[in-house]
């Protein structure tokens, strides 16, 4: 997910879909907040590491967003803060400063379109936000959707078998 759309995650956007825990990114026009592109209103199938970590327990009663803590600044949007203090910790921790936080996506991006198996080109573009890059007839005129279960196995498909989140609170 983009920063913006994980800054911007409210409690009520976390629901299940087809059974399938999910973040819902959605316009929410009353804070004047819409996805980067069409494409980016979509549902994120939670990754089991998450649910694992307890990212459900961020939910806060009586919160708007999700990440309560963060707060919108005076000028810019959501997440500028964190931005800044991505960057500024990203140095502390010895990495480059070419890193940006949008450079995890383009690993995921990239790590999922070399993956082993069955993940379609069509379901990594439609989990990412991005507007199809495969554009036959089929998949412009008669693909009514990707199911959230296919959307569930790519998420699923992204390991980092070395990252313990467990304990790292």
């Amino acid at each position: 997910m983009r920063l913006g759309e994980i800054c911007n995650l409210r409690n009520e956007d976390i629901q299940d879909v087809d059974g399938i825990p999910c973040f819902l990114i959605r316009p929410h026009p009353e804070d004047k907040w819409i996805p980067k592109t069409e494409a980016g209103t979509r549902n994120v199938p939670i990754h089991s590491g998450l649910l694992d970590w307890g990212i459900l327990d961020f939910k806060k009663e009586g919160e708007k967003f999700l990440f309560s803590e963060l707060k919108t600044p005076k000028s810019g949007p959501r997440g500028t803060d964190f931005g800044r203090n991505f960057s500024k910790f990203k140095t502390t921790i010895g990495l480059s400063a070419a890193i940006t936080f949008h450079s995890f996506r383009h690993t995921i991006s990239t790590r999922l379109r070399n993956q082993a198996g069955d993940l379609r080109e069509l379901w990594i573009d439609a989990l990412l936000g991005h507007e199809a890059s495969h554009k036959s007839q089929g998949a412009t005129t008669y693909l009514s959707g990707i199911t959230t279960e296919n959307l569930r196995q790519t998420v699923e498909a992204v390991r980092y078998p070395t990252l313990s989140l467990r304990g790292n609170l």
